[in-house]
């Protein structure tokens, strides 16, 4: 199995220990493979995805409460066409900060409370469970045989995790990777 690496982080924030802390050991990972494709999401290669304002009361009452559904796309172009076969790819997301019930915690400053962002593999689809930190399986992407470009539709909405949600801003990240045969 061939694997490819695509990274992307929307936000997302990283600790340098101590230089006494520091280990001696350096570890570099990459991969030389036949395919060439690049990706992008909603036609941005470092994409941020507008989301539509909703009130708190749409989300306050209980948990697990969810609105303001919106679609993103991510499309591989530049690929090197498969000759025989279609070529499937998986997206594995990983959360920067999932909350304890797989969600995107909220990270922006003076922010609503009570709410996270939450992944679906799929406009109306199912919610991608990111707790624990680990990367998550979420769909299939068919590049069919002949062809140098394919896409797949993602949602993101908000998700009331406390009965009482404040208004705020709300921030997440997600990292996603892409991997292929």
């Amino acid at each position: 199995m061939n694997i490819r690496a695509i990274a992307f982080a929307a936000a997302a924030t990283m600790a340098v220990p101590g230089l006494a802390n520091a280990a001696n050991t350096i570890t570099f990972s990459g991969e030389v493979t036949d395919q060439t494709c690049s990706a992008v999401v909603d036609g941005n290669t470092e994409p941020t995805v507008v989301m539509q304002s909703v009130p708190a009361s749409a989300l306050s009452g209980s948990t697990g409460k969810n609105t303001g559904e919106t679609k993103f796309t991510l499309r591989l172009t530049g690929c090197a066409a498969p000759t025989d076969a279609n070529e499937q790819f998986t997206t594995l997301f990983q959360a920067t900060n999932p909350t304890s019930l797989g969600n995107l915690t909220n990270t922006a400053t003076n922010g609503a409370t009570g709410v996270a962002l939450q992944l679906l593999d799929a406009p109306g689809g199912s919610p991608v469970n990111l707790a624990g930190g680990a990367a998550v399986s979420a769909g299939q992407i068919i590049l069919s045989s002949g062809q140098t470009s394919t896409s797949h539709d993602y949602a993101v909405r908000y998700v009331s995790e406390a009965a009482t949600v404040t208004a705020g801003p709300v921030l997440g990240a997600v990292t996603y990777t892409l991997r292929y045969e």
